[in-house]
């Protein structure tokens, strides 16, 4: 089995690579590129970030949140802890995002 080392992008989902079966290891690979593919959409559309930045950056401070989902009354409701840096920095993210409107 290959051991993740510093040669390997963490976070990437390649340390599973090379399990043994071919469409493992292809299944792992589109997963992975998908998966890095929507990290930098949501960076350029809804974080506005055009140069460079890690996507280990980005998973730490807008995907990892430390909040709470909730529902009430049918709507739901994402609570952040209130002194969090990146608070209004994903509120404005997350209304840019839902104000994009699909292109047939």
């Amino acid at each position: 089995m290959l051991q993740c080392g510093p040669y390997i992008k963490e976070g990437a989902g390649l340390c599973h690579c090379p399990s043994g079966k071919f469409f493992a290891n292809s299944a792992w690979a589109v997963m992975a590129t998908l998966a890095h593919n929507i990290l930098r959409w949501i960076a350029a559309l809804g974080l506005r970030i055009d140069g460079p930045i890690v996507a280990k950056t980005i998973r730490r401070r807008y995907l990892t949140v430390p909040g709470r989902l909730t529902r009430s009354a049918r709507r739901q409701t994402l609570h952040l802890p209130a002194r969090w840096p990146w608070h209004r920095t994903l509120d404005d993210a997350l209304t840019r995002l839902r104000q994009l409107t699909p292109t047939a």
